[in-house]
């Protein structure tokens, strides 16, 4: 199966609708943020000081990795009467019962965030984290168009129009070394910032306005409207067919019997070649630099009332190394085949996952006709920013069980989503405690539980979030919208544990 990473980017919506593995939201589980005894809260609110200082063990301090989409896996894989798994593409999936189970618009995200070294002490009048962290942010988003048209394409009558608007990847990966400060302003007021320097990794986006898709006698027209693509890799070798003289069957003229001729069709030469595209290992490196600003408070209204705010990721990065193309000719296209995903005959089957998955991609490459633009180039851009907003209700009878309210709005374009989240906290021992929550969002709703365990010196927690709905009975998979998450971590405490300083004040009546 190929591998190349670049043409599996722009190619990228194959992966999302055949296969279901993936990675989470970034930064912390949000079960944390009303844990005291969480270490890496700070990461939801800079504002957050921590229990104890800490260390976090090397590339396990933090880890959180997880998806969520707009529709679910079951909208795109179908159980046979066997039991054997089928793509939504193949002869026994209907179509009345695939495209009955489509959103208007699919949104699927996959992320990942690894901190690699991380620290958090008291010093300087408050509470300083440290931390070196690896950041991956994929998001798609898609009209249910194009899942119609890749479903009928084969025996569309002439005539035949799909409008395929606003279809958009994008994928950020890069490199992030966090400073934090936190501290208490009086007994109501707790502030807290980060200055984030960035180093960008990779980065790549996909951004088509509009394919007008019109059913021709012998083929597919495809015309595109304000197609474009970046993509930013130090390293990268993204040649066109011309340069490499690899063409496809697709690039040549047809005579009037339909055979191939040796005349190339106009800007074929100029077509990246995904075939082709690679690394060079020797030069592969940082491809830009960036910065980004984390601002958080916390308002302590009594003995029963918390609430606080939060906004991340405030910044940008500036890419280099960037490549520009375009899609700005009609051309024919030949249709979507029947996509079975299970073989009871191993890889050697033709229709064997793996060669199944190859034929995918080549029809989406199909569909991907960019034209190299330039190369080398610079671009700035603004990181996905989000905005927390919690309150939290401390039980007067038991100080120990609190609840909590929070409002999560992620910022970035078609990819941005919001989400509430309500939990129950408890912490029963000083070294235990737990947050068991619901949360509802565009993915859908999810059911949350996160236990931490933080005992002088050492520091475990894990979390996970599920989806709460239907699942298909023999692999449990989500059919309708989800939102995966799961989280855990392993840090070293020190010092004596920290307690805020809150004055009770006596009022007196005149």
């Amino acid at each position: 199966m190929k591998k190349n990473i670049l043409y599996t980017i722009l190619s990228g919506f194959a992966a999302f609708v055949c296969v279901s593995e993936a990675v989470a939201q970034p930064q912390i589980n949000r079960s944390a943020y009303f844990l005291e005894g969480a270490t890496y809260r700070h990461e939801l609110n800079p504002a957050f000081m921590g229990e104890r200082g800490y260390v976090g063990f090397p590339g396990l301090g933090n880890l959180s990795v997880g998806a969520q989409g707009t529709a679910g896996v079951g909208d795109f894989l179908f159980v046979k009467p066997n039991g054997d798994l089928m793509t939504f593409m193949h002869g026994d999936v209907s179509r009345q019962d695939f495209l009955n189970g489509l959103p208007n618009r699919i949104k699927l995200g996959f992320n990942l965030n690894e901190n690699i070294l991380s620290t958090g002490f008291y010093a300087w009048g408050g509470f300083n984290t440290f931390g070196l962290s690896i950041k991956s942010n994929t998001n798609l988003s898609a009209p249910d168009q194009l899942f119609k048209f890749m479903k009928n394409g084969v025996d569309a009558p002439e005539g035949t129009h799909y409008s395929v608007n606003d279809l958009s990847i994008v994928s950020t990966n890069y490199a992030e070394i966090a400073f934090g400060h936190a501290r208490q302003i009086n007994e109501q007021w707790t502030v807290g910032a980060k200055m984030k320097f960035l180093v960008g990794l990779a980065k790549a986006t996909v951004k088509i306005d509009r394919l007008d898709i019109d059913a021709t006698p012998d083929a597919w027209k495809i015309t595109p409207s304000g197609a474009q693509a970046y993509l930013s890799a130090k390293g990268l070798i993204a040649p066109t067919r011309g340069e490499t003289g690899n063409y496809d069957e697709s690039d040549y003229v047809l005579d009037d019997n339909g055979n191939r001729t040796n005349q190339l069709k106009p800007g074929s030469e100029q077509l990246l070649s995904y075939d082709d595209l690679d690394f060079d290992t020797k030069k592969i490196g940082p491809t830009g630099f960036g910065l980004a600003f984390d601002f958080g408070a916390t308002y302590r209204l009594n003995d029963d009332w918390t609430f606080s705010a939060a906004v991340l990721d405030l910044g940008f990065i500036r890419w280099k190394n960037t490549l520009k193309a375009t899609m700005n000719n009609s051309f024919e296209f030949d249709g979507f085949n029947e996509i079975p995903v299970k073989s009871d005959l191993g890889d050697n089957d033709p229709n064997s996952i793996d060669n199944q998955a190859d034929r995918v991609v080549d029809d989406l490459e199909q569909m991907a006709k960019f034209t190299k633009e330039g190369e080398g180039l610079k671009r700035a851009t603004a990181l996905a920013a989000t905005l927390n907003l919690g309150a939290q209700y401390t039980l007067p009878a038991y100080d120990r069980l609190k609840f909590g309210l929070l409002s999560s709005t992620r910022f970035q374009g078609r990819h941005s989503w919001t989400e509430a989240r309500i939990s129950a906290n408890v912490s029963p021992l000083t070294w235990f405690e737990a947050s068991v929550n619901y949360a509802l969002s565009n993915f859908g709703s999810t059911g949350g539980l996160m236990l931490n365990f933080h005992p002088r010196g050492f520091n475990f927690f894990v979390a996970a979030d599920v989806p709460l709905g239907k699942y298909t009975p023999k692999y449990f998979i989500p059919i309708n919208r989800f939102s995966a998450n799961v989280n855990l971590g392993i840090n070293f405490t020190f010092g004596p544990k920290h307690k805020t300083k809150y004055h009770c004040v006596e009022v007196q009546s005149l």
